[in-house]
């Protein structure tokens, strides 16, 4: 077996040596236990520690070593021992990083009782630039040197490392503490600080710290660690002169930090940082939120002092969207600092040269040197009167979101855009040119909502209102019916965050509702192109769904329909289907059809044998199909389901199980309105007909039964027009027709289809009649003056039976009784434009 002689420098851990051969060579022998003694293990074998005290006499010893076992002998005896597992001990930790607040006072109380006093301790292990000693064999004290600063760049190098092993690694040192440093850090969303000690040390083997720190120099000499503004105010004149000199001969052979030359401190780290984030939001102009490819950071320009909306507005042109380097400045426990990567452009010096910012005087972490070279830059924007120093700042914002103070110029904003709509159009129709729609609008997303709503700017009028997208969804509606939905309304809020936040977009304003204090219409990301509606991107994540038709719908439609294909976002929920078919047919009748542009005319008309479940009045009922076993199914499952208490307070609009009061069965429901003593008045999707119930006869809805759709269909009579609510005649006519319709089997067939609220028109007529319009309750319904025939669908078949809407007329029938609508028909007009 081949011994090889060799010195025995430090002691790693126990059973862990590092030895120097005879040939010069550095190599660790053993095999100790991983991170002894370090911050994050603080539980200790007991006889671990114990061996590791026993194995100090064997530093500075001459031993041999076994390679083939990676073993030391000394005189034939090995000096690894065994280590039973045995009780642990717990060390006090002193000085460190605590993820809970309350840790930290400990370390404030030994401050405060050790604050420039000394003791002696015993370098066991390093982290990084943070040193680790033992204190009376109980305590770690975990601290940064307060003269040097041990460079994070410069000890990535493996030199630095064998330095400390080999020089200084179980050595007792002297420690006079300086105070503390209170560092910030986002942790897990909530803001931590805690202590970091300073201190000043030196080795207990030199006679005295007034001579060059060997400790300090061995670093410095090597270009791990440079001096710090406390190092340059506090050593000693000779120590300090000794120290620099080392330190301009680490500079001048380019070692360690300084390889690349006497570098800007950030700019050094730059070339290395392997810190790269994008900023998404402009907290304040000198604070900023940075995404990692690990967590999301805020970071503060903190050795600078600026403020004000002009200088936000500057900051975020300048970064927002962009990719930067997250930079360590100052000395000690650094400050952090951004350059973007493109250019490594330093941004405190941008905000400053640009005349933004100010340096803070007298801040620990900005040495003289760099503060002179701040100011300079402020002295020269000073004289350029740029910046903050400018008399002509524009950037004048008035919050128009508070409901109370932005209604009125508000509604003088509305008002503006849609004379700004009127003039380009007039202007298109007197040159007769096509104009672009140059109507969107220029805005800043300034905030994106939990609800889906916006906060924005509109830079035209500088005034901050509320907007929201027209024409979609928000799936948070259905949350109280089916609770995990929310999670797709917080991806959309972060998706939006991520493409939209703080950026600069393009709006066409559609509407205006004072009552809400709320825009409408829709997003670009760029001006005039329509492939960057911003609603295309949320459908095709799945994160909304059409709620309402308009010009673009077949590329909405296209969109969702591939979202639905690829079950992104709410389409993995087996209910999804569900809530769509639910969501296109609860609307309720608020106007008859207003144009033909807001109809689909159903060219392949089917019969469907069909039931009217419910006839609320003449412009509304609901029927399904006569049948459908899949449902059949389904409504046994219901009925003998258990009512599960709905969550209080039970929402508008809450999807529910329910009891009929007629029956005492239990339906699929939907919540219209809540009265006191916990009664509600609830609608059944199934059928179309309302109930007043008890919150005990009531219940939660079950995924399980979503997966048929809702069955009653909101439809009305094809080609004719019937009174309003508001006419005299409405009430009287909602019964007879009532009487026709209700629980009766009919042929149904779709004539034209309501886009806005996707309401059906429908011809009805018994099932053993021929298929003619003649056969027809929608032709009894004319007969018998119930409605008129409606001259607003371009082909309306029942113009070849204008004999008898004029027969009906003529003999006073129905809506034809009234003397008042004959004298003057235009007199009755209403919002229906019942009449021509």
């Amino acid at each position: 077996m081949a011994l090889q002689p060799c010195k025995i420098l430090s002691l790693i851990s126990p059973n862990q040596f590092l030895i120097q051969t005879q040939q010069q060579k550095t190599i660790v022998v053993g095999n100790g236990i991983p991170n002894f003694l370090m911050r994050n293990k603080l539980n200790i074998n007991q006889k671990a520690i114990d061996i590791y005290f026993q194995q100090f006499k064997f530093i500075n010893k001459e031993a041999s070593y076994i390679p083939k076992t990676n073993q030391l002998q000394i005189n034939g005896a090995e000096l690894q021992e065994e280590i039973p597992d045995e009780t642990e001990i717990h060390l006090k930790l002193i000085g460190v990083q605590n993820e809970e607040p309350k840790q930290t006072q400990p370390v404030l109380d030994f401050i405060k009782q050790y604050r420039n006093k000394s003791l002696n301790a015993i370098l066991v292990s390093f982290e990084e630039n943070i040193l680790n000693f033992l204190y009376n064999n109980d305590t770690l004290i975990s601290l940064i040197p307060s003269a040097i600063y041990i460079d994070e760049f410069a000890i990535q190098d493996q030199g630095y490392s064998k330095l400390m092993q080999k020089e200084w690694l179980n050595k007792e040192f002297n420690i006079t503490f300086k105070g503390t440093q209170i560092m910030t850090i986002n942790y897990q969303k909530n803001f931590i600080h805690f202590p970091i000690l300073k201190a000043d040390l030196y080795p207990t083997s030199q006679k005295s710290n007034e001579l060059n720190n060997e400790f300090y120099s061995s670093l410095i000499s090597n270009g791990y660690a440079f001096i710090t503004d406390w190092g340059k105010l506090n050593l000693s004149q000779n120590s300090f002169q000794l120290l620099f000199n080392n330190q301009e001969e680490a500079k001048k052979n380019n070692l360690g930090l300084w390889k690349n030359g006497e570098l800007d401190r950030r700019m050094l780290n730059s070339v290395s940082s392997q810190i790269i984030g994008q900023i998404v939001e402009i907290i304040e102009a000198n604070q900023y939120l940075i995404k990692t490819d690990k967590e999301i950071l805020t970071i503060k320009l903190d050795r600078i002092f600026i403020e004000g909306l002009e200088a936000k507005e500057y900051a975020r042109k300048l970064l927002i969207g962009k990719q930067v380097h997250i930079l360590q400045v100052g000395d000690n426990m650094p400050l952090q600092t951004i350059q973007l990567c493109d250019n490594n452009l330093d941004i405190e010096e941008e905000l400053i040269v640009n005349g933004w910012a100010t340096a803070k005087e007298n801040h620990p972490q900005l040495s003289k040197f760099k503060y002179q070279q701040f100011q300079q830059m402020n002295l020269l924007a000073k004289q350029k009167k740029i910046g903050q120093y400018s008399s002509e700042l524009t950037w004048r914002i008035e919050d128009q979101t508070d409901q109370k103070q932005g209604k009125s110029v508000n509604e003088i904003i509305w008002s503006s855009i849609q004379r700004d709509k009127q003039s380009l159009k007039q202007s298109a129709m007197n040159t007769g040119i096509t104009i672009k729609d140059d109507t969107q609008l220029e805005v800043l997303i300034d905030k994106i909502l939990p609800n889906g709503q916006f906060v924005i700017t509109i830079l035209k009028y500088h005034s901050m209102v509320n907007f929201t997208i027209q024409g979609i969804a928000k799936l948070s509606e259905f949350a109280t019916s089916f609770p995990n939905v929310i999670k797709y309304e917080e991806q959309r809020q972060q998706f939006s965050y991520k493409i939209l936040m703080q950026r600069n977009a393009w709006i066409n304003f559609e509407s205006f509702n004072i009552l809400e204090n709320m825009f409408y219409g829709k997003i670009y990301e760029k001006k005039n192109n329509k492939e960057s509606d911003f609603t295309l991107q949320l459908l095709k994540q799945g994160l909304t769904f059409i709620k309402n038709n308009t010009d673009y719908y077949s590329k909405y439609e296209e969109a969702q329909k591939e979202a639905e294909k690829l079950k992104k976002g709410f389409w993995n929920e087996s209910y999804a289907q569900f809530i769509i078919d639910f969501s296109q047919n609860k609307q309720t009748l608020k106007k008859q059809i207003s144009n033909q542009g807001n109809i689909y005319k159903n060219e392949n008309q089917q019969i469907q044998k069909v039931i009217v479940t419910a006839v609320n009045d003449c412009n509304e009922f609901y029927l399904r199909t006569e049948i459908n076993p899949e449902f059949e199914e389904l409504e046994i499952q219901i009925e003998n389901a258990a009512l599960i208490p709905l969550k209080k307070p039970v929402k508008k609009g809450t999807l529910c199980l329910a009891r009929f009061s007629e029956d005492n069965r239990i339906y699929r429901a939907q919540v219209l309105q809540a009265f006191k003593n916990d009664k509600f008045l609830i609608k059944f999707i199934d059928y179309g007909n309302n109930d007043e119930v008890s919150y005990q006869d009531m219940g939660v809805l079950p995924a399980q039964f979503t997966n048929v759709p809702q069955q009653a269909k909101l439809c009305s009579l094809a080609y004719l027009r019937f009174p309003p609510s508001s006419h005299e005649f409405a009430e009287e006519a909602s019964d007879i027709l009532r009487e026709l319709l209700l629980d009766q089997q009919f042929d149904s067939k779709i004539a034209y289809t309501e886009k806005s609220f996707n309401r059906q028109f429908v011809t009805l007529q018994p099932q053993d009649k021929p298929d003619e319009l003649q056969f027809t309750i929608n032709k009894i319904a004319l007969e018998q003056g119930l409605g008129r025939i409606d001259n607003r669908v371009l082909y309306n078949p029942f113009k070849e039976f204008k004999n008898y809407e004029i027969e009906a007329k003529a003999n006073g029938i129905g809506i034809w009784g009234f003397d008042d609508c004959l004298d003057d028909e235009k007199q009755f007009e209403d919002e229906f434009d019942y009449y021509e």
